[in-house]
């Protein structure tokens, strides 16, 4: 948790494990910087799919992950897991029931505009980018509107199938781009203006690259003392 440029005394670290199988099984421990302790240490309903524990989305006390491309015959299993840190409880939200229609989707979460979670799902059959928001109806319950959808047409490009391997949305400012993978190379397309750029080529990869966003958030957790005793 970011707390400006100042220290953050007051802060959780989520921890999560999964095993892998037919039917993954997670293990979730969050550390209180308050209370100085692990304060969870259990088996959590993060569902049956393993998930992108490395790529989370955090909102809040939440962190969302969402199930990866799904090339089985579990595919209507898509989702996102919602995991509130403070209340220490899990929600599976389904995805859409247009994004796992077809076999090899590829699925991707992010922040829209700083206030929402947005979902990005590639569906390869068709050659089309849909963005999903998060909403909550008036009895607070969670239900998916779909904000964009963007073709391969759209873009410029005459390719079917087209392989992406990776999707990101990345806000700067008040430019929102969809930056993807196709092989070696990579895009962005500008939301508003609809322009596409290829930002790298011949990066050494065929297949299966994989984006990762960074952002240079890493901030003191705690008097050093506090750090090393927790150590």
């Amino acid at each position: 948790m970011n707390d400006g440029d100042g220290v953050t005394k007051d802060y959780k670290l989520v921890y999560v494990t999964q095993t892998y199988g037919l039917i993954a099984s997670h293990h979730c421990q969050v550390y209180d910087s308050v209370a100085r302790a692990w304060t969870m240490d259990k088996e959590v309903d993060f569902g049956p799919q393993q998930l992108d524990l490395a790529d989370p989305v955090v909102y809040g006390d939440t962190v969302f992950w969402v199930s990866p491309d799904l090339e089985s015959y579990i595919k209507d299993h898509a989702y996102v897991v919602a995991f509130d840190v403070r209340e220490e409880c899990t929600q599976i939200i389904p995805l859409p029931s247009e994004t796992v229609i077809s076999f090899r989707n590829v699925y991707g979460i992010a922040k829209w505009e700083g206030n929402s979670l947005c979902v990005i799902h590639y569906s390869k059959t068709f050659g089309v980018f849909r963005l999903w928001l998060l909403k909550k109806t008036s009895d607070s319950v969670p239900e998916w509107v779909k904000m964009h959808e963007i073709s391969l047409a759209q873009m410029g490009f005459v390719e079917k199938p087209f392989f992406v391997s990776s999707v990101k949305l990345i806000e700067v400012a008040t430019t929102t781009l969809l930056v993807f993978t196709t092989g070696g190379t990579m895009y962005s397309y500008h939301i508003k203006d609809g322009v596409v750029c290829k930002r790298q080529d011949s990066l050494g990869v065929t297949f299966f690259l994989k984006l990762i966003s960074y952002s240079n958030t890493l901030r003191p957790c705690g008097e050093q003392e506090e750090l090393w005793e927790a150590i």
